[in-house]
């Protein structure tokens, strides 16, 4: 049996391609890569936009934000500009993205 360890993502893909990469042989390691990241790549942007919109992976499920979680992200960077933790740029872009949100909701 093997030792479960904690892997980074070079190492996972490097694993994954050598297991699956045979059945894509037109494909190299770094084609291999972008199609193995781009689902999480697209996640990550359209999160970064701001629109906190529903995202569904194929295989992976939906991903979304919960109402009481943007609250709670709201109510913490509003603390944290009580105490100058957070930068005032990223204060109001933050800010206004979770007011939108919520106001959709």
């Amino acid at each position: 049996m093997r030792k479960i360890e904690a892997l980074k993502n070079d190492e996972l893909l490097h694993e994954f391609y050598s297991i699956e990469g045979h059945k894509y042989p037109d494909l190299n390691l770094d084609q291999f890569k972008e199609v193995v990241f781009t689902p999480w790549i697209m996640l990550r942007k359209e999160m970064e936009s701001g629109e906190l919109e529903e995202v569904r992976l194929k295989y992976f499920g939906s991903f979304q934000v919960y109402l009481g979680r943007a609250k709670q992200m709201l109510a913490n960077i509003n603390e944290r500009k009580k105490f100058n933790k957070i930068d005032v740029k990223q204060y109001f872009k933050l800010k206004d993205m979770l007011e939108k949100y919520l106001k959709k909701q």
